[in-house]
This record gives structure tokens, C-alpha cells and sequence, in this order.
């Protein structure tokens, strides 16, 4: 039982790191678009962040204990209970995915504006460090390999994350915190 609960626990805290993440990508896109919205939302991004994970990983120990209850459930002999915690994972993934580019978008028209100045070089590095800088912001990387089956990919994506997701936090922490100066 404790090693259920275990990995219940685990599987929260995977789910619901997607789930801050595009937490941080509504929000950043909703400064973008709505610059005078003096409603911030934050119970909304609490029952993004917490409440969806949650609700999926109860339905996913339900069908665990239904369909698979064997070994401590690190095993994915049937499919149905691993989809369940799969299929909004690959959502939020998405919609992660189409928020950057709608925001990369934005960027883009805002420095082709006639009030920002510089040439056409400069104006490029301006959109490839704003891009570069959002990234690990909105865990992009995650969509290399996020409609890849798992069985086909699962070296080059060990690695992969591995490389890149290990040092997400750092990089947020060192690019938003320490080198911002309003923080």
C-alpha cells in the first residue's frame, strides 16, 4: 500500500508540474493580450495547477484498482489506465505548445512596431532571446517527444529530459530570479 501511495503521489507531482507550466503560459499570454486586467485570476490558476492533476490521478488510481492492481503499479500491462494520466498530460503539452507560439507571435508584431527602434538584425535578436528565454518557461523541449509512443523513443528521450528538463528550474530561477532586477 505504501508503495501505491507512492507512486500516486509521484504521479501528482509529474501531472502537476505540466500543469504549473501552463499555468505560467496562460498567464504570461494573458499579460500579453489583456495589458489593463486588473483580475489576476489566481484561483483559476489553483484549480488549473492542483485541481485537474488531482482530479485525473484519482480517476487514474480508481482504474488502476479496477483494471491493474497488481505489483506496487509501476507496470503498464493494460493501456486504459495509463492513458488516463497520459491523454491530459499530452493536452496540456499542446496547449503549452500553441500559447508559445501565439506569444512568439505577439513578440514578433510588437518589435516589427514602428516605436521600437533598431534595425532589422537587432530586432531579430531581440525575438531569438525572448524566444530562447521562454522556452524552458513553457517546457517546449517536452513537445519533441511528446507524441512519440513510449517504447519507441524511451533512450533518446531518458536522455533528452534528462539533459534539458533536469536543468529547467535552474535555468528559470537564473534567467526570471537572479539576473531580473525587479525580483
Amino acid at each position: 500500500v505504501g508503495c501505491k501511495a507512492i507512486l500516486v503521489f509521484f504521479q501528482y507531482g509529474v501531472m502537476a508540474n505540466f500543469y504549473w507550466l501552463l499555468v505560467e503560459g496562460l498567464y504570461l499570454h494573458i499579460l500579453l493580450v489583456l495589458i489593463f486586467s486588473p483580475n489576476r485570476h489566481f484561483t483559476v490558476y489553483l484549480l488549473i495547477g492542483w485541481g485537474i492533476p488531482t482530479i485525473f490521478i484519482i480517476t487514474w488510481t480508481v482504474t488502476r484498482i479496477i483494471l491493474e492492481d497488481t505489483g506496487c503499479w509501476d507496470t503498464n500491462e493494460h493501456g486504459g489506465p495509463w492513458w488516463v494520466i497520459r491523454i491530459p498530460i499530452l493536452i496540456s503539452i499542446i496547449l503549452n505548445f500553441i500559447l508559445f507560439i501565439s506569444i512568439i507571435r505577439i513578440l514578433l508584431q510588437k518589435l516589427r512596431s514602428p516605436d521600437v527602434g533598431g534595425n532589422d538584425q537587432s530586432q531579430y535578436k531581440r525575438l531569438a532571446k525572448s524566444t530562447l528565454l521562454l522556452i524552458p518557461l513553457f517546457g517546449v523541449h517536452y513537445t519533441v517527444f511528446a507524441l512519440f509512443p513510449e517504447r519507441t523513443s524511451s533512450t533518446y528521450k531518458i536522455i533528452f529530459e534528462l539533459c534539458l528538463g533536469s536543468f529547467q528550474g535552474l535555468i528559470v530561477a537564473v534567467l526570471y530570479c537572479f539576473l531580473n532586477s525587479e525580483v
